[in-house]
């Protein structure tokens, strides 16, 4: 199981508190929303995060009232959090002020308003944590990951891709950690646990406190909303809401979306209590999806290619990864009907860049004399925040075609290093894409390839093009704190070649006639599994063949016929044949032979510069070599006329299409000539009958018409037969001796 498997399973597994207190009646009645500002959900915060805290009242609102924020508890061994003094303000009904921490810890932090008599009007209670973060977890995300799809490249996840295929993604899953009274809590698993321990409500009734940390979904593709949800479809007899887009999604990514109390609302993060109509998304339990997770940044890495002469890691790049498709049902983020779920897909980062009155992480984003935030405004997850290193390519010595450019393969080219933000989740991907689109994008210097003296640069044989080494960086996302960014363990990919160079042949046709010629297919594709179509192929054939000319049509096995296309190549020095291969890569040539020997066809893929040969066996019947070229789609053979339609057709039932059974076949001398091979005079001949033997009388004639000799030989019939003759003998006469 993989590790976002596991973390799922879990979330399943933790302690859930279903809201039925509150809640309880009539099933179809929507219950109201609660005011999240009458609650103390916490808000949370990596160390060293200024967070605005803020409270509206008609209480503030009064002429001449007096606010003061300060720490009145604090559960980390650090230094106690400070109120930034400069932030302290109040306007509108509402005060605000900033608090920071560089370490760990739960803050309690009072809100105390008093008027021009000195009389408190109102005193709140804001909850705050700090966290440490944890070293990161990363996984492959594979087609079985609940959140896998049927496009990625490596649908196994185990970290084998082909070279120009689909990208893959890469899952980090940022935790942070506390302490309060002697305990460590891990954030978002013990979000639940949190709750019961410390909620509070203005609500009389204590135990509705912990319902009121109900303000997320959770990650899980389950359906279906309440009975008297604004929902028109998926309506059933539950207490928990799916959160999804249920009737479409007009506003895009940001919904809008269903919730608990039966209403739907666009959304965008994070969490603020001060706006429940975009960021409350209750469900109807309390888990750890319900934790409002802050922006971590975090930094994704391909470790650097050392320059070795042997090394091959590195290859790759890294592009953003789209939220809004990950968490979609059809898996292309559509804004169909229960497509988008577990928002949101948006969100501002710092939370206090959101237009009006807000609160949370505070800026400004970027520092002084340190980074600060790399983003400042809404952000769509998880997009590239900012690349940080790109690798530019640089030819290698590997000729991929003297035709075309890039005249020689190139190395990696992308950005490997990129920072991006986790989401309210602790999640956030990047997507991996191999390289080797085409031809480029690896280290090619650095593979055992073959080089010849024309520049050929052979890969065939080579399997692994390249590897890389991924690890993902937890940072804290806006100053420097005592404590180390985190790293996570290694992610391996591997990245293998689809490239080939091969010859094969098939028999022209079934029957006698037929099996003195043999139709030679090239095919030629690159390491991303792409023809080499348009390049020139030339052919080489023995001189024992008869001879040897262009192909067009269809060839194959039984089980595979295809076609093959190509238009002729023109010249090149003493080759037979020059064909330029068809979109699929394939070139083909017909050889002919009528003797029973083999004979060798070599083929030079010129622009490459790369030959390949194979032996054409004329002494098998129906022989066929080499691999099935791969690409060429089967030719679909017409299936065969039924009775009735011939019928239709008008066809008799007396006309059969095969020879009747008996049937003998009178004797006679189908082909005669005289050939020439390395020197060597023959007398070719074949002789048609359903015998297997045959005698002929042959009259050898030369110079001026006089016969120099007449010899009688018995010979195998249905077959071209080669007879060796003096080199005198100009013409030959035959006859069957019967």
């Amino acid at each position: 199981m993989s590790k976002a498997s596991r973390r799922l399973a879990g979330l399943l597994a933790t302690t859930a508190i279903v809201i039925s207190a509150i809640f309880a009646g009539p099933a179809s009645a929507a219950p109201a929303p609660w005011d999240p500002q009458t609650s103390n959900v916490p808000y949370l915060a990596w160390s060293g995060e200024q967070v605005r805290l803020v409270k509206c009242n008609p209480a503030l609102a009064t002429e001449g009232v007096n606010v003061e924020f300060f720490v009145e508890e604090w559960s980390g061994s650090g230094i106690v959090p400070r109120v930034e003094e400069a932030t302290v303000n109040h306007a509108n009904g509402c005060a605000r002020a900033d608090v920071v921490s560089v370490d760990p810890g739960l803050a309690r932090v009072k809100l105390v308003a008093t008027n021009t008599a000195g009389d408190p009007v109102l005193k709140h209670q804001f909850l705050v944590i700090w966290m440490n973060l944890l070293d990161p977890a990363i996984d492959e995300v594979g087609t079985g990951d609940p959140t896998g799809d049927r496009s990625l490249g490596d649908p196994a996840g185990d970290g084998s891709f082909k070279a120009g295929g689909n990208a893959g993604r890469v899952q980090v899953i940022v935790k942070g950690t506390f302490s309060y009274k002697g305990a460590t809590y891990t954030l978002p698993d013990d979000w639940a646990t949190l709750a019961n321990l410390l909620a509070q409500d203005s609500d009389a009734y204590p135990a509705n406190n912990a319902a009121k940390w109900d303000i997320h979904d959770d990650l899980l593709k389950t359906e279906n909303h309440p009975l008297y949800s604004a929902c028109t479809t998926h309506r059933a007899s539950v207490s928990i809401d799916a959160v999804d887009d249920c009737n479409g999604a007009p506003q895009g990514d940001q919904g809008p979306f269903s919730r608990l109390f039966g209403d739907l609302i666009p959304a965008i993060g994070p969490f603020d209590p001060l706006w429940p109509g975009q960021t409350l998304l209750s469900d109807g339990k309390v888990d750890a999806g319900d934790a409002p997770m802050p922006a971590a940044r975090v930094d994704v890495e391909i470790a650097p290619n050392s320059g070795a002469p042997t090394d091959i890691s590195g290859v790759g790049l890294l592009l953003a990864a789209d939220k809004t498709s990950v968490y979609s049902r059809d898996g292309g983020g559509t804004g169909a009907a229960h497509n988008l779920y577990a928002p949101f897909y948006d969100a501002y980062i710092p939370a206090t860049t959101r237009p009006g009155v807000s609160s949370g992480t505070d800026g400004p984003a970027a520092g002084n004399n340190f980074t600060g935030f790399l983003w400042n405004g809404a952000y769509d997850y998880w997009q590239i925040a900012k690349s940080l290193r790109t690798a530019v390519p640089s030819a290698t010595t590997c000729l991929r075609r003297s035709d075309q450019a890039p005249t020689y393969r190139t190395t990696p080219m992308g950005d490997q290093a990129v920072a991006v933000y986790t989401d309210e989740h602790g999640e956030a991907q990047v997507k991996y894409y191999p390289g080797g689109n085409g031809g480029n994008g690896f280290y090619f210097d650095s593979l055992p390839v073959i080089h010849n003296d024309n520049g050929g640069c052979d890969l065939e044989g080579i399997d692994v093009l390249g590897t890389s080494k991924i690890t993902a960086t937890a940072r804290y996302p806006y100053q420097p704190v005592s404590d180390t960014d985190k790293v996570s363990d290694p992610l391996t990919k591997t990245v293998h070649s689809l490239f080939t160079k091969t010859l094969s042949y098939y028999p022209k046709g079934p029957g006698t006639a037929n099996s003195t010629a043999r139709i030679v297919v090239a095919h030629a594709q690159d390491i991303d599994g792409k023809p080499f179509a348009g390049e020139k192929v030339c052919f080489f054939v023995d001189d024992e063949a008869d001879g040897a000319f262009g192909f067009t049509g269809t060839t194959g096995p039984a089980d595979h016929r295809f076609t093959v296309g190509g238009t002729d190549g023109g010249s090149l020095g003493t080759a037979d044949v020059c064909r330029i291969t068809d979109a699929y890569g394939n070139a083909a040539i017909e050889v002919i032979n009528s003797d029973p020997q083999s004979i060798n066809v070599t083929a030079l893929y010129v622009p490459e510069a790369l030959l390949r040969d194979t032996d054409l066996e004329f002494g098998t019947p129906d022989s066929t070599g080499g691999p099935l070229p791969p690409g060429a789609p089967p030719v679909v053979p017409s299936p065969p006329i039924t009775a009735s339609q011939a019928a239709a057709a008008g066809v008799p039932d007396a006309v059969k299409f095969t020879p009747k059974k008996g049937a003998a076949k009178k004797a006679r001398v189908s082909v005669s000539y005289m050939k020439t091979k390395a020197h060597k005079r023959y007398v070719v001949v074949r002789v048609t009958s359903a015998k297997a033997k045959a005698k002929v009388r042959i009259r050898l004639v030369g110079k001026h018409g006089r016969t120099l000799k007449v010899v009688v030989r018995s010979v195998r019939t249905n077959h071209l037969v080669s007879i060796r003759v003096s080199s005198k003998v100009k013409k030959a006469r035959i006859a069957l001796v019967h």
